[in-house]
C-alpha cells in the first residue's frame, strides 16, 4: 500500500528489518551453537522470549507498562513455546547443511535444498500476514476522509464521521500517519453493532503536532465513528 502512509514504530521500517534479520540470526547461532540440540533449542527459545518481552515493554506507547510487565509475565511459558519452532527449525536446518556421512559430505544441492525450501514458505508467510481486505478498505477511505476534509475552516462543515472530534479543524494538519488498533471497544464511541465475528478495522490517525483520533469502521466499511483520544 505506497499511497497510505502506514506509521512503523521505531527506528523505522528499514531498521527494524535489519534488527529483526540481526536478532534471528543470533537466535539460530544459539540454537546450532551447541553440541546437544535439545539445550540449543531450548536457549534459543528462551533469550528469543526475553528479548522480544523486553522489546514489547519498550515500544509500548499506551503507557499502561505496569499492566503490559504483569500481562507478559503470565504469557512468558507460552511465548517460549511460541518460539521453539524457529529454534527446532534452525537447528534442524544447520544439521542438514553439516550432515556427513561416513565421513563424505553429500552434494551441496541436496544439503542446501532443505533451507532454501524453509525460506520460500518462509516469505510466503510474511506475504500472507498483510492487512485484511477490511483494514486496506478502511485506511483507503480514512485517507479519503483526511484528504478531502483537512482544508476544511469551521466545523460544521466536516461530514457526520469528523464530527465528534474535538479540534480536528485546528490542528488536522501537516504530516499524518495510520496504525490499526487491536481492540476497536478501546475506544469510547457509539457504532453499529456488527454481526458475530465480523472484522471492525480501528485506524489510529496521528498527526505530526501530535493531534491523534481514532475511527472504528463497522461494515460496510464506508461511513466509521471516530472520536479524539
Amino acid at each position: 500500500m505506497p499511497n497510505i502512509p502506514l506509521a512503523a514504530p521505531w527506528p523505522g521500517a528499514i531498521w527494524l528489518t535489519i534488527l529483526s534479520g540481526v536478532m534471528f540470526g543470533v537466535l539460530g547461532l544459539i540454537a546450532a551453537w551447541t553440541d546437544e540440540s535439545l539445550l540449543g533449542i531450548l536457549l534459543s527459545a528462551l533469550v528469543g522470549t526475553v528479548v522480544s518481552s523486553i522489546w514489547l515493554l519498550i515500544s509500548d506507547s499506551s503507557n499502561r507498562s505496569g499492566t503490559a510487565v504483569v500481562f507478559l509475565t503470565l504469557v512468558f511459558l507460552p511465548r517460549v513455546f511460541f518460539h521453539l519452532p524457529f529454534s527446532w527449525l534452525m537447528r534442524w536446518l544447520v544439521d542438514k547443511i553439516q550432515n556427513r556421512r561416513y565421513g563424505r559430505s553429500d552434494i551441496p544441492v541436496k544439503r542446501w535444498t532443505p533451507a532454501f525450501v524453509s525460506f520460500l514458505v518462509v516469505v510466503a508467510l510474511g506475504t500472507s500476514a498483510r492487512v485484511s481486505e477490511a483494514e486496506e478498505q478502511s485506511l483507503r477511505r480514512m485517507q479519503q476522509l483526511i484528504e478531502e476534509n483537512t482544508t476544511i475552516t469551521t466545523r460544521a462543515e466536516l461530514p457526520n464521521s469528523l464530527q465528534d472530534i474535538r479540534g480536528f479543524v485546528e490542528n488536522a494538519e501537516g504530516g499524518y500517519s495510520f496504525s490499526l488498533g487491536a481492540n476497536p471497544d478501546a475506544l469510547p464511541v457509539q457504532r453499529p453493532i456488527a454481526e458475530y465475528g465480523e472484522e471492525e478495522p480501528f485506524v489510529i490517525v496521528r498527526f505530526e503536532n501530535g493531534f491523534r483520533f481514532g475511527c472504528v469502521f463497522s461494515p460496510p466499511y464506508i461511513v466509521p465513528a471516530c472520536i479524539d483520544f
